[in-house]
Parts: C-alpha cells; sequence; structure tokens
C-alpha cells in the first residue's frame, strides 16, 4: 500500500534594509519602465543584510536577531550611484557604510552559516550591499537591455536623498512560491 509523503511548505527567510517609501516608489517606477524587467515583481528595492543561511524554518534566531538590532543604533545609508555585476546585475551603489558592515558582520557571527554558505550568498569579507535595479539571470532582462537602463538610470539616480536606518526588515516565502513578502520590522535602537 502507498504511503502520504508529507508536503510542508519549507520558509525562506531573509533579512533587508528598504528605503523611505519616496525612495522605493521612484525606484520601483523606474524599474518598471523597463518591460522585461522581472525584479520589481519578486521583491522590493532593498539592501540584502542577511542572507537565507542560518535563518531556519523553526525561527529559534528570531529572538537573538530581534536583541542585537534593539541594541544597533541607526545609522544613515547614503548611495553614490549606479554599479555592476559583471554586466549581469545593475545596482544602486551605497557608499561604504562602517555601521552596515559592522551590522552585517554581526547577523552573520550572529546566525553561524558555513564559510561556503556565506561565499554562495557573498556574505562576511565578499559582502557588497547594493539594491538591485535589473538583472539578466532571474531578473529576465539582456545584457543590451542592462546597458540602455544604467545610461538612463545614471541622470535619473544621479542624486538620491541620504536615508535614515531604523529598522530591519525580515522576509519571508515558501519554498513553491516565488515572491519574498515582509513578514516582520525589526527596530533599531533608538
Amino acid at each position: 500500500m502507498p504511503t502520504l509523503k508529507s508536503h510542508r511548505n519549507i520558509m525562506k527567510f531573509f533579512i533587508g534594509i528598504v528605503p523611505p517609501l519616496a525612495t522605493k516608489e521612484r525606484i520601483i517606477n523606474f524599474q518598471k519602465t523597463f518591460p522585461s524587467n522581472k525584479v520589481p515583481y519578486f521583491n522590493e528595492p532593498h539592501i540584502t543584510l542577511k542572507a537565507p543561511t542560518g535563518l531556519t524554518g523553526d525561527k529559534s534566531w528570531l529572538a537573538k536577531v530581534i536583541a542585537l538590532a534593539g541594541d544597533y543604533p541607526r545609522f544613515q545609508i547614503n548611495i553614490k550611484g549606479i554599479d555592476s555585476f559583471d554586466n549581469r546585475v545593475l545596482f544602486l551603489n551605497p557608499i561604504f557604510s562602517e555601521n552596515l558592515m559592522n551590522l552585517h558582520l554581526k547577523l552573520v557571527d550572529l546566525l553561524c552559516p558555513t564559510i561556503e554558505a556565506s561565499n554562495k550568498f557573498y556574505e562576511g569579507a565578499v559582502y557588497h550591499p547594493h539594491i538591485t535595479l535589473g538583472e539578466t539571470t532571474w531578473g529576465g532582462m539582456t545584457e543590451f537591455e542592462l546597458d540602455i537602463m544604467r545610461k538612463k538610470a545614471e541622470t535619473e539616480f544621479y542624486t538620491i536623498p541620504p536615508f535614515l536606518v531604523t529598522s530591519l526588515r525580515l522576509y519571508q516565502k515558501g519554498d513553491s512560491e516565488e515572491v519574498y513578502s515582509k513578514l516582520l520590522d525589526i527596530p533599531l535602537k533608538i
């Protein structure tokens, strides 16, 4: 007699920083001017602070993350322009921030992913914070379209107001879902 397999939806998580609403809407509107760009339909504009490694479905790590964030001071992010990863990903590039890097490293240390997992998700020493505008691999764009996007972005995002990071956003998605959604905002220390 056949046995029924238990199918449970395995949740995946990541932690990000979201720009203020006006900046976020400006980025989304820009992204949507490129019909092939799937990026704005997969997630809102954000800086990934902690990739999924170490963020298990049982959420045993959540109290630790909330405590860490509650003791971490608010800080400012400044965007310095447009950059790319190997003509595959076009992004807004934050100016180096010691506060941002330290918070990222504290989260990586807290959640203890392996070196292999950290390298897969570009964490630790290879971490490069960014806000993705367009992408070729899963984002649906061609390199030619990214080149056009870059030229337009250099004008459109010549200036972006700096913003204060007051909270971290925890995102989740089930393994059968394509889109991450907001689960929780975790405030930083006031």
